[in-house]
């Protein structure tokens, strides 16, 4: 889980520095400008894709090694953007969709 997060950790490095540049570009704050409950959620979907990879991969090994732990912070990396994408390409228009009233309701 924690190395999950490690790898999210690495996004989020990445992902502060575009904040910060947006926000300097726009005259505001850093802080007016970064959503702490995003990156929170961000944690979380780090874990979860650490957590898959554990289960998924090394399942009833002993010991962890240097090459299992880089695997899982390479996986809390690539699979948080893998599911925040889906989230974003799927759910979120599902949900819109679902929110938008019928053509066959409006005269």
């Amino acid at each position: 889980m924690f190395l999950g997060m490690t790898g999210q950790m690495i996004r989020v490095i990445i992902g502060v520095k575009k904040v910060q540049e947006k926000a300097v570009s726009e005259g505001r704050e850093f802080k007016e400008a970064f959503d702490m409950k995003r990156l929170v959620i961000s944690m979380l979907i780090g874990a979860t894709a650490g957590v898959l990879g554990i289960v998924s991969l090394y399942w009833g090994e002993q010991e962890i090694t240097k090459e299992m732990a880089l695997g899982l912070i390479a996986i809390g990396y690539s699979g948080t953007d893998f599911i925040e994408g889906l989230f974003r390409t799927k759910i979120q228009p599902m949900r819109k969709e679902k929110s938008t009233p019928s053509s066959t309701l409006q005269s």
